[in-house]
């Protein structure tokens, strides 16, 4: 599972670092929120649960290691099995974010910063709880 996590934060990380700000932060979220949406249609039903829960709790890493814990094993492998794909080159997700990658730029050098302008991007973007709940656990306090 750590595994999958540090796959997945390198991937979203990269391609946030990459992010140059021809847009608004706003723009950009959504149109990464709509890559990670991707994700949707590989997820069992019980596996976007997780990331709604996530993406609504004070303690999103934490609320997701106990939320996929409570799935049963063949869901939650299927969870991981997606969120691996997303860091997988020829991937729909990995191309969708490569495209945005070219589409915007930024001179944001910090992480933090970076996630943290993205997770705010979202405030009002009720549809895309994978995307806030990601960017959410990897933000640190």
């Amino acid at each position: 599972m750590k595994k999958t996590w540090l796959l997945l934060a390198l991937g979203a990380m990269v391609f946030i670092g990459g992010c140059k700000s021809s847009g608004s932060d706003k723009e950009i979220a959504t149109d990464m929120c709509g890559c990670f949406n991707m994700l949707k249609s590989s997820l069992p039903a019980d596996g976007v649960k997780v990331f709604d829960k996530a993406a609504a709790s004070a303690t999103p890493k934490e609320t997701f290691t106990e939320e996929i814990g409570k799935l049963e094993p063949e869901t939650a492998k299927k969870v991981t099995e997606a969120l691996m794909s997303t860091a997988q080159a020829g991937s729909p997700i990995y191309e969708c974010l490569s495209k945005l990658d070219k589409k915007y730029k930024t001179t944001e050098k910090d992480q933090q910063v970076m996630t943290q302008r993205m997770v705010d991007g979202l405030k009002d973007n009720k549809d895309c709880n994978i995307m806030l709940a990601l960017m959410r656990m990897n933000l640190k306090k």
